[in-house]
């Protein structure tokens, strides 16, 4: 278990120190709780042992409006860089909300053509790269996340919001090498940032696929400390600790997944499943 304690170490050492740095980091302009990039109608719904690559979808913080406006025509000496595609961003984030794919697609493309233009402009706007990879990552077009993004890194290599956005692309490219680099770099800079709470979950999921269960329930467990109310998380904590042998702390996480959904089939399996195996465990 050495190697564990010197992991766990660091990894708090990590933590505590990047909170003093973190007041010197650019502050997000959009709280963008993006797990699940956007899904078009007719595309297969996500099986339930793919969840693991879709946290849930929190609440939104902020109030959209009912029916979208059209997108914003202002003219160009009055837009401030950003701002036109951000609102195009946030209107396709509430029609997806609301399974309304279609005008959401609409608003995604219309937030990256104002993002293209700006960066004509002003090609180290790094407002517009930000929303422009946030939409790109919503549209599933994960290797154009890519391009942009590093494209964004050569002019402000600590950008965190690029830097997330990053990390979730390479995730979804099964890229895990790069994905895990990238999220940890954001993690360092924003412990507690509002995206920090997904990152953690996708470095469990990393972990966990690389069979590194006491990283994983690391991760996740940090995770639902920072996000305790997604039950899905919660399910998988309890996966890696059951794949580790820790059946007592497993079964706390299913029951824990279980008051959040009861109706989850999984978890109710999985928390039997374990029952018994505590049960036929040497004393």
């Amino acid at each position: 278990m050495k190697p564990l304690y010197k992991f766990l170490t660091a990894f708090l050492l990590c933590v505590c120190f990047s909170v003093f740095a973190q007041e010197n980091q650019p502050a997000p302009i959009e709280p963008t709780r993006h797990p699940l990039p956007f899904q078009t109608p007719g595309q297969t719904q996500t099986a339930p042992e793919q969840i693991q690559t879709t946290p849930a979808q929190p609440a939104a913080r902020q109030t959209e409006p009912t029916q979208p406006a059209a997108p914003a025509q202002a003219p160009e000496t009055q837009r401030r860089p950003g701002s036109d595609a951000l609102q195009n961003y946030r209107l396709a984030r509430s029609l997806e909300d609301r399974n309304r794919f279609d005008e959401a697609n609409s608003y995604y493309n219309e937030a990256v053509r104002i993002c293209m233009e700006d960066l004509n402009r002003n090609g180290s706007n790094m407002d517009a790269y930000t929303i422009l990879t946030w939409s790109l990552l919503r549209q599933r077009r994960y290797a154009e996340v890519i391009n942009w993004g590093d494209r964004a890194l050569r002019i402000n290599p600590n950008d965190f919001r690029i830097i997330e956005t990053m990390g979730t692309a390479y995730f979804y490219l099964n890229n895990y090498e790069h994905s895990l680099l990238m999220l940890q770099r954001y993690t360092a800079s924003m412990p507690r940032g509002d995206r920090a709470s997904v990152a953690y979950f996708f470095m469990g999921e990393i972990y966990r696929n690389q069979r590194k269960y006491h990283h994983a329930d690391i991760a996740y467990t940090t995770a639902v400390t920072l996000e305790g109310s997604i039950f899905i998380w919660w399910y998988r904590l309890g996966t890696v600790r059951e794949a580790a042998g820790e059946y007592v702390s497993a079964i706390e996480a299913y029951e824990r997944s279980l008051s959040l959904n009861p109706s989850y089939r999984e978890t109710t399996e999985a928390l039997d499943r374990t029952r018994r195996l505590l049960a036929s465990a040497p004393r």
